[in-house]
């Protein structure tokens, strides 16, 4: 007759990380690990309760547990303060890439497929979304405070510094956002850095609309009726925050600045963007889809306006494929393929980036404003 035991114990399972050479200043470093204090380490195979270890040396027995420094050059990222939750640096970067790769990814899809695969190697599956989240935006963050320090600007493009060809700018209504005034608003970390600060652009459109005579209505050119060539607009809903976002490009696709639209499409949005392009860089040629109707207004406000007096010394261009929509004699006059010196711009190349940025849409509309400014910064951080 055959019989059979089995027996159950605990089993410590240490945290992989970096020895110290010595902790004590003893000649002969003879030391022994121990589990320490339970931690709990999250990568792309889910959730692990580990311990840190605890050297101790055998001759003064001085003990060593690794520090907040420790974990972080370890290739480790705390979850809190006192790092009862560490996430590995290498899953932030896999989460990033996803989210470049498929923008529509939400954070709790990812969190949920980490569930997943701790349940199927029989672990503890439980992981708290908004730490990760939280974790995962100061991670981002510090990066790019080095990055600063570096000077490198990812939202600046070095082919256009300091003199660009052309610069596009249209809004996007898909990247609407819901109305969330009952949640606590946190503060963003990425403000101001690509999203201009709401208070700036609402100073700005307050001030040129202070300084001019706002006509009502959309504006025509030919059979066509424009929604964005519009001087004053009011908000469409009151369950929404945001209606859109206006964001400016150059011709080589990279995002130069970007504004939350509050009330629609207006000309003050367009002129705001310019204005801080014009900061940055020396631009020939400002693009949009209704310059018959923009530049006009533009002229209006710098006699209003003298400091907006330099925006005029660009160029108007109107981008090729919407000038098909407007007037022979508006086509003839204003589009990009019959301005001296364009090349072969043809002011559509925000058209692509706001083709990949409405795949964001899917889930910045229930974010926080803070949720979706940085979603928005990090898709091209």
């Amino acid at each position: 007759m055959l019989v059979m035991f089995f027996f159950f114990f605990s089993l410590a399972c240490l945290l992989p990380i970096q020895q110290p050479q010595n902790i004590c200043s003893c000649v002969a470093q003879n030391m022994s690990v121990s589990a320490g204090r339970l931690v709990h380490l999250i990568n792309i195979n889910g959730r692990h309760d580990l311990s840190l270890p605890v050297w101790r040396c055998i001759t003064c027995h001085k003990t060593w547990t690794p520090e907040l420094q420790d974990l972080i050059q370890s290739g480790y990222w705390p979850g809190s303060f006192a790092f009862q939750t560490i996430y590995q640096i290498d899953l932030f970067t896999s989460f990033e890439q996803f989210k470049v790769t498929a923008p529509g990814l939400s954070r709790q899809a990812f969190v949920n497929m980490l569930e997943n695969r701790s349940r199927t190697f029989g672990r503890i599956d439980t992981i708290c979304g908004k730490t990760f989240q939280k974790a995962f935006l100061e991670w981002t963050y510090c990066r790019h405070e080095k990055e600063k320090l570096s000077g490198v600007d990812h939202f600046l493009c070095p082919a256009c510094v300091p003199d660009a060809v052309a610069v596009s700018a249209d809004g996007n209504r898909k990247l609407y956002r819901f109305n969330k005034a009952k949640e606590v608003e946190e503060q963003p970390f990425y403000e101001g850095i690509f999203i201009a600060k709401d208070e700036d652009v609402a100073a700005f459109v307050d001030f040129i609309q202070q300084n001019t005579n706002p006509v009502k209505g959309r504006g025509t050119c030919g059979q066509s009726t424009w929604a964005a060539a519009r001087e004053t607009s009011k908000k469409s809903s009151n369950k929404l925050d945001e209606e859109g976002l206006e964001v400016a490009v150059c011709r080589h696709n990279i995002l130069l600045k970007g504004l939350n639209m509050k009330r629609g499409e207006i000309f003050a949005s367009p002129m705001f963007l310019q204005n801080e392009v014009a900061t940055k860089t020396n631009c020939r040629f400002f693009c949009t889809d209704i310059m018959c109707r923009y530049w006009p207004y533009l002229q209006k406000v710098a006699q209003a306006v003298p400091r907006l007096q330099p925006l005029t010394e660009m160029k108007p261009f109107l981008s090729v494929m919407h000038a098909k929509g407007h007037s022979t004699s508006c086509e003839v006059q204003w589009s990009g393929k019959n301005q001296t010196g364009a090349g072969t711009t043809i002011g559509e190349e925000v058209e692509q980036v706001n083709s990949f940025l409405s795949r964001v849409a899917l889930t910045t509309k229930y974010m926080s404003k803070a949720g979706k400014c940085h979603v928005h910064s990090l898709v091209f951080l």
